[in-house]
């Protein structure tokens, strides 16, 4: 028996039956399908279809259905189309007629839409939960790091002095943007679809208000027809998770840079580092390779999933059958990366006197064209006039650092005989502003990325 015997008969084709299958990439919505069930049994009860001990016999099933998936009884994989049919033929066969009324008044459609929202829900609150260890990872560092000095650059070319601390504080405040980017993606997410049917509702008076409550949802998605054939909580999800992974890619690369021994600014554990099959001396920082390489695969779900959907009508379609593939491998290459950033990078060794030594005196040019400024001189023509002193030390294979009061005196009498303190140290605290790197304003970068994690404790 089939689920479409009476309308279409025969063997479906082998090759239909492959493309059509979708159980090896839906089983892992088993218990979130138990759930439903469950629920829609209740609610099957409440409108007379289930008598008392009826449903206890269907939500004993359930249970025993769920154990066994927790003991890997369904590896390898039976012959069932997909998750849902699964559970189903399960319940039949076990419970008969009552097992095969598990269906009245319900589509696969609601009911993988409802686990699909389910299994949503729960990834998206553990991954936010894998960000705020990170970030707390981040704050231990950034509080011993406030005051390591670091040339700071934009272009991959030295710019201004920072610190390392107020490096990695920036991505601690890109995570707690992707955290506020989880919440928002799980306020929506947050909406049943469970009882709207093929596309019509269901032809019973469910309560789709205590089916969304029974099952944890904050509400019901308001249109039937929308809540069968909408993706965008997937969407949403992937492109949240898409930003997240690039945010930690990027920094990947900052630090697989600062490893190269031209740098030496950090070098990761062996946990968490490889070699080479060749080269015996070889030490390469492939974790952080490899979340590079996760930044594209999420990106490419990201794109699967919004180019599913562009053709389809409203409605379900089998198009977006296709949605679990790519939805799983972007949730999980999220997790997975947060976890493996926090604990590649909770167990680096970082090199502050190989930063410092990094530190040249041309960082110290703008401060020279701010002092100008404050002299009066228009900042534009301070700009030039310290470029041009800076083209010149570096023919005479000089920097900043080198000049002496007596040609900083010549060049810039603005400065009135006043000397030009040459120090990082100084430069740092001379960037005061709200979020810049010296020690009050990171101060108070700390206490908001600290409070942020106390918000997050249950």
């Amino acid at each position: 028996m089939t689920l479409y015997d009476g309308r279409i008969g025969g063997k479906a084709d082998a090759l239909m039956e492959a493309i059509n299958r979708s159980l090896p990439v839906d089983i892992r919505l088993l218990p979130c399908d138990v759930r439903t069930n469950r629920a829609w049994a209740r609610e099957l009860a409440r409108l007379g279809f289930y008598n008392p001990g009826e449903l206890a016999d269907v939500e004993r099933t359930l249970d025993e259905i769920l154990a066994l998936a927790e003991k890997g009884a369904f590896d390898p994989l039976p012959e069932d189309e997909d998750v849902h049919t699964l559970v189903e033929r399960l319940l039949t066969e076990r419970l008969g007629d009552v097992g095969a009324r598990i269906h009245t008044g319900r589509s696969r459609n609601d009911q993988v839409a409802c686990d699909l929202r389910l299994y949503l829900m729960e990834a998206l609150a553990g991954l936010k939960a894998d960000v705020a260890v990170l970030v707390g990872k981040l704050l231990e560092l950034v509080k011993a790091h406030r005051g390591t000095l670091l040339a700071g650059a934009t272009h991959l070319q030295p710019a201004q002095p920072i610190t390392l601390g107020h490096f990695l504080a920036s991505l601690a405040f890109a995570l707690i943007r992707d955290a506020e980017r989880l919440d928002d993606c799980l306020w929506r997410a947050e909406r049943c679809p469970l009882g709207s049917g093929a596309l019509a509702g269901s032809g019973f008076p469910v309560d789709r208000h205590a089916l969304a409550e029974a099952l944890g949802f904050s509400g019901i998605l308001d249109n039937t027809l929308d809540a069968v054939g909408d993706r965008d909580a997937a969407q949403e999800a992937a492109g949240v998770c898409a930003i997240l992974i690039g945010h930690l890619s990027r920094y990947a690369e900052q630090f697989i840079i600062w490893s190269h021994p031209a740098f030496g600014y950090l070098r990761f554990s062996d946990a968490w580092s490889t070699g080479s099959s060749m080269m015996p001396q070889k030490r390469n920082p492939d974790a952080m390779e490899l979340i590079r390489a996760k930044a594209a695969r999420a990106i490419g779900s990201t794109v699967t999933l919004l180019a599913m959907t562009k053709g389809v009508p409203p409605g379900y379609a089998k198009d977006l059958q296709e949605d679990k593939a790519a939805l799983f491998d972007v949730l999980d290459a999220a997790r997975l990366v947060v976890k493996v950033f926090a604990e590649a990078l909770g167990s680096a060794a970082f090199y502050p006197e190989r930063m410092r030594a990094d530190l040249r005196g041309d960082l110290l040019a703008t401060d020279l064209a701010d002092r100008l400024a404050e002299a009066g001189a228009p900042f534009r023509k301070a700009h030039e006039r310290v470029g041009r002193f800076i083209g010149e030390l570096e023919r005479q294979g000089r920097d900043l650092m080198s000049a002496t009061p007596r040609e900083l005196d010549e060049r810039f009498p603005e400065l009135g005989g006043q000397p030009f303190e040459m120090s990082f140290a100084a430069a740092v605290e001379r960037r005061r502003v709200a979020g810049g790197p010296a020690a009050a304003s990171l101060s108070e970068q700390i206490e908001k990325i600290a409070d942020w994690l106390a918000s997050q404790k249950p």
